[in-house]
This record gives C-alpha cells, structure tokens and sequence, in this order.
C-alpha cells in the first residue's frame, strides 16, 4: 500500500460512503462504491450529491497523490451532468478520472461515472493548486 492508499482509506467521507481506491496514477484515477438504499432519494435512485461526491474523490486523486508536501489543493468548480439514474441493485458505480490539463497552480479533470454498462454521469472538475 502507497501513502496515498493509505491517506484514502483514513479519510473519514471515503470511509463513510465506503469508497475504494482502484488504479491510479498522475494522469487517470478510479474510485468505486457499492450503493445502498440508505443512499437512495424519493425515486429510488441513488442522490445525486454522492454522485458528485464519488466523481469528485476520483478527480481528486489524478492529482493529490503528486503533490508535494508544501502543496495544497482545494476545488473551485465543477460541473456534473447526471445522464441516468444509478440504482443498488445494478451494483457498483465506477468513476473514472482523467487529468484534461494540469498547470502550476490549476488542474482540469474530466470524470464519467458507469454502473454496468449504464453511462449514469461526467462532469469537470477543477482545483487550485498553491504552496
């Protein structure tokens, strides 16, 4: 286990929801969770603000674990398109992250979110990156 895996599995909102670190590198990230129906709204679909939760977590390591230890990260905007509702029973949503651009102090990730074969969202995601 890397630093970073570690770092993940402490962090008490991954904990909570019970995400999992899948591969990663400075450029792509994958973040899993398995959906319940305590994580469902009034139509049975999983909220949307896990979704953007998960999708955001996975952005969220196509860069942190690259930082040094005097560098900092923080969000400033993101935008997500829900495409499909994700439900407990299809099983785990996947998010895959891909850097679209990274900077000295700004970085541009690109998310899709899939349960199965369902394309259930993407979105972008962007984060100031300072000392």
């Amino acid at each position: 286990m890397t630093d970073a895996d570690n770092s993940f599995a402490s962090i008490p909102v991954n904990q909570f929801f019970k995400f999992s670190l899948g591969p990663y590198d400075e450029k792509t990230a994958q973040v899993a969770f398995r959906p319940e129906r305590a994580h469902t709204q009034e139509y049975g679909v999983v909220h949307g603000g896990i979704l953007s939760a998960l999708a955001d977590t996975a952005a969220v390591y196509t860069v942190y674990p690259s930082l040094s230890k005097e560098q900092r990260m923080t969000s400033i905007e993101f935008k997500i398109n829900f495409l499909s509702g994700a439900t407990p029973d299809r099983g785990d949503v996947v998010a895959d992250a891909r850097v679209v651009r990274r900077g000295k102090t700004i970085a541009v990730v690109h998310v899709d979110l899939h349960q199965q074969d369902v394309h259930v969202a993407t979105g972008l995601f962007t984060y100031l990156l300072r000392s």
